[in-house]
């Protein structure tokens, strides 16, 4: 496949439109999600913010896991104005809202006290964390340490 003129053009009108580059390989046909990342980049095509990387936080994905798992707890029947983390969680309808948001995970010399293990899938309704207490400085429970982190003084295999 070659960068012709037309497909060049077709290119910038489809970035401009704000289609991602996996979507615009789709429309060009014959070319891939990473060539037209590169073509974009030597047009000097504007960038975009990663839709990965967020804010650096992974606050969303956090939230996102929470919101889910009150979601099941109401399902259940068991959703009645709580307190998690600290914050009230009031019902909103078919929503909650929680108020304030929830501040970033805590990392090394944090105070995160209930262990942030995830336990199943996050789209089941059962989906939860496995909040037994925490080793000192780490948001998991000592068990769950030991298939998180790796010690250096173990060989490899």
């Amino acid at each position: 496949m070659s960068w012709t003129d037309e497909r060049v053009t077709l290119l910038r009108e489809l970035w401009a439109k704000g289609l991602s580059a996996s979507q615009i390989a789709v429309q060009l046909g014959g070319v891939t999600r990473n060539a037209v990342i590169g073509k974009a980049h030597r047009l000097g095509l504007e960038s975009r913010p990663s839709p990965i990387r967020g804010n650096g936080t992974g606050s969303r994905r956090r939230n996102r896991a929470i919101d889910r798992a009150l979601e099941a707890k109401a399902l259940r029947g068991t959703m009645a104005d709580e307190e998690i983390g600290g914050e009230k969680v009031v019902p909103d309808g078919d929503r909650h809202m929680h108020e304030p948001a929830l501040p970033p995970i805590a990392r090394r010399g944090g105070d995160v006290k209930s262990c942030l293990w995830p336990i199943g899938d996050p789209g089941d309704e059962d989906f939860g964390f496995c909040e037994d207490d925490t080793v000192p400085g780490r948001p998991y429970c000592a068990k769950h340490c030991e298939v998180a982190y790796i010690r250096k003084d173990k060989s490899a295999a």
